[in-house]
């Protein structure tokens, strides 16, 4: 039994749910978080990208069952190439995952903005997997566009303004692990066996994306502490508050969390190849923590205290 939950639990592939959370950024940074009545629909919203993840993975180990059979590494996280799980299993899955979103859409959340998302979401994954995988480069930047479309969907539900400054820095975020996970698997793998697994990598090599690694990360550093800069007026006329001014204090942390990880995964490329494992490094667990405590006071003190 324990066996058959846990050959569920890679069907449906619920350790990759966490790039859903994407949905509340919103949230935090339309300094909206102390409004209760906002959770709910944003709780609603996590379940359905959750499904409409699950769904995308689902489709994507019935297209690869035949090849998921010839990667051994593969078998134990892929029930339809091993066998745990039957083909028939997986479909009746596909159908309960559409009806729950279809009832939640329908009964729950009202809001055709949102079931866009939803499809764009299921259909980016979709022309990823059926087209765009082949492609260098492209394969990285319709990856990005997943994580982007979780957190606009987040800023949907609330009815928030969705900033430039967002846009550009989940998009940027998403192509940093993109092209992290892509040089675990050539350093992990080997030249060889990353071209097995996937035909695209015959087109990278580990130098070109250290390149494009140092550039996006630069590029996300910047991105990050120009917003800042314009979000509290850190350069002036008018003197920010002392919280607000010390929201500049994350940028150091900031840049601390890029070096980590960078660091990580080019120490241990099976981190970059599970990006959920950099979450339980301790260097990057308190420097979060810190990042997000910093930026707390800054965006919410004033109106927690209202001084």
């Amino acid at each position: 039994m324990t066996s058959k939950i846990r050959s569920i639990f890679h069907l449906l592939r619920i350790r990759q749910y966490y790039k859903n959370v994407l949905i509340f950024v919103g949230i935090f940074f339309s300094q909206t978080l102390l409004n209760i009545s906002l959770y709910f629909p944003l709780f609603i919203g996590f379940i359905l990208l959750c499904c409409a993840s699950s769904f995308n993975y689902i489709i994507n180990d019935i297209r690869d069952i035949e090849s998921d059979k010839l990667h051994p590494e593969k078998l134990n996280k892929k029930p339809l190439a091993s066998g745990a799980l039957s083909l028939s299993f997986a479909y009746v899955v596909l159908i309960l995952l559409v009806v729950v979103m279809i009832s939640f859409l329908v009964f729950v959340i009202i809001n055709l903005y949102f079931v866009f998302m939803i499809l764009l979401i299921i259909i980016t994954g979709q022309l990823y997997n059926y087209l765009f995988k082949n492609y260098v480069f492209i394969d990285v930047l319709i990856l990005s566009t997943g994580y982007l479309w979780r957190a606009l969907a987040g800023c949907i539900i609330i009815g928030e303004y969705v900033s430039p400054w967002l846009f550009l820095a989940i998009f940027e975020i998403a192509i940093f692990l993109s092209i992290a996970k892509r040089k675990g698997d050539l350093k992990f793998l080997g030249r060889d066996a990353a071209i097995e697994h996937k035909k695209v990598y015959d087109q990278y090599s580990q130098k070109l994306l250290d390149q494009f690694h140092v550039i996006v990360a630069g590029s996300l550093f910047m991105t990050y502490s120009l917003y800042l800069i314009n979000k509290f007026g850190l350069a002036g006329p008018v003197v920010p508050g002392i919280f607000e001014y010390l929201s500049i204090l994350t940028i150091p942390i900031s840049l601390y969390i890029l070096m980590r990880y960078m660091y990580l995964t080019s120490a241990k490329p099976e981190i970059a190849r599970s990006t959920e494992k950099a979450f339980l490094d301790k260097g990057i667990i308190i420097a979060g923590l810190l990042l997000m405590s910093i930026l707390f006071i800054s965006f919410y003190f004033t109106q927690l205290f209202g001084i």
